[in-house]
């Protein structure tokens, strides 16, 4: 998992264990079914009557380059050490789930998160552990041609993942690792856009809409995975499919699932 630390070792155990005491005591008292709002002022509640503080929806916002490119918004933050990200769904908890509480992790400068689930017949929780590691970037695929067919896109592809790397480093989910990079292509005078498409078959025209890439100097789109191994075979149709719908020739797939950050040409 993204950012996580995989030491044995428990991080502040005792403050743990008094968690997710407080958790099961909310969970038997409410039971399931109700909103995520309930729980989360119970949760303020049994924490507060341990002794504990409690710091309900701390907000902070992220910048790059002079420009703010997204908010985060905790749920709670419990002796200034612990973050609770609080759900009540009927399932397992989701990916994005861990990569929101890993960017809270990181934004705030934390070490544990702890995901509760408030929606199933028994209380579910996950201990997140968090350790700031150092990335690296490597390149694979059609990357060597790429570079030798538009040389000035690809040194701006690798100018600019460098550049976010050295202010915020290794850590931060796929959304917030792209709004961080389309505000360094700007400062590198890049023209980065979310660009609309609108996909045609033959003769039938879809509607438009935004894809989930960036197109850079009107010649390179670039989509960003989160796959914790080498770019995923889906990741890359879906590049492949936009490429071809938009007629542009050069394109880049970002892996950020590990430190070992990938970059995979594709022509």
């Amino acid at each position: 998992m993204m950012g996580c630390n995989n030491r044995p070792e428990l991080i502040y155990p005792e403050l743990s264990y008094s968690i997710i005491g407080s958790a099961m005591e909310v969970h038997n008292g409410l039971g399931p079914g109700w909103d995520e709002w309930d729980y989360h002022r119970a949760m303020i509640e049994a924490l507060s009557s341990s002794g504990h503080e409690v710091l309900s929806h701390n907000r902070k916002a992220l910048g790059h380059r002079g420009e703010v490119v997204d908010h985060f918004e905790l749920d709670l933050l419990v002796d200034d050490l612990i973050i609770l990200e609080l759900k009540h769904i009927k399932s397992a908890f989701h990916p994005e789930h861990y990569t929101q509480i890993i960017n809270y992790l990181k934004r705030w400068e934390k070490r544990l998160g702890i995901l509760i689930n408030f929606g199933l017949e028994r209380l579910a929780n996950k201990r997140i552990p968090y350790d700031p590691v150092a990335a690296a970037v490597h390149f694979s695929g059609k990357w060597k041609e790429l570079g030798q067919r538009n040389p000035i896109s690809c040194k701006r592809v690798v100018t600019a993942i460098k550049g976010v790397l050295a202010e915020h480093g290794y850590g931060y989910g796929v959304q917030v690792f792209q709004n961080l990079l389309m505000e360094e292509f700007r400062s590198l005078d890049a023209v980065a856009i979310k660009p609309i498409l609108t996909p045609k078959y033959g003769g039938l025209v879809l509607e438009g809409r935004e894809i989930d890439c960036l197109l850079i100097d009107s010649e390179l789109l670039v989509s960003i995975s989160a796959s914790a191994r080498d770019a995923s075979a889906a990741d890359l149709a879906y590049l492949k499919s936009y490429m071809k719908q938009t007629g542009i020739s050069y394109g880049v797939l970002i892996d950020i699932g590990s430190a070992d950050i990938q970059l995979k040409g594709v022509l």
